[in-house]
């Protein structure tokens, strides 16, 4: 995950995370893998707009892609969630919130 440490949240993660269409792709993508044209077929977004979040989810780890052919497949990275949710309960837990 890019810049997590043991005392700050990675910002590149939450700021990727802060857009409603990104969330609504992971939500789109959950446990399975898909390309951009089947992300896109189940938005009212156009397929380049979707190619342009699904960059910004990839380039903050939250994503993995891997090319099958000319396709480019995705799905969700568990385990930059996971360590941006014990960063935050590492926050709570030394009182920051």
């Amino acid at each position: 995950m890019s810049g997590l440490n043991q005392n700050a949240i990675d910002l590149e993660v939450i700021k990727a995370l802060g857009d409603e269409t990104r969330l609504e792709i992971l939500e789109i993508i959950g446990k399975k893998e898909l390309n951009a044209t089947e992300i896109s077929d189940k938005c009212i977004l156009s397929r380049p707009t979707i190619s342009h979040h699904l960059q910004i989810l990839k380039r903050a780890s939250i994503l993995e892609a891997r090319k099958e052919g000319k396709e480019i497949y995705y799905s969700v990275n568990m385990n930059t969630l996971k360590e941006v949710s014990r960063s935050f309960l590492g926050f709570v837990n030394l009182g920051f919130f």
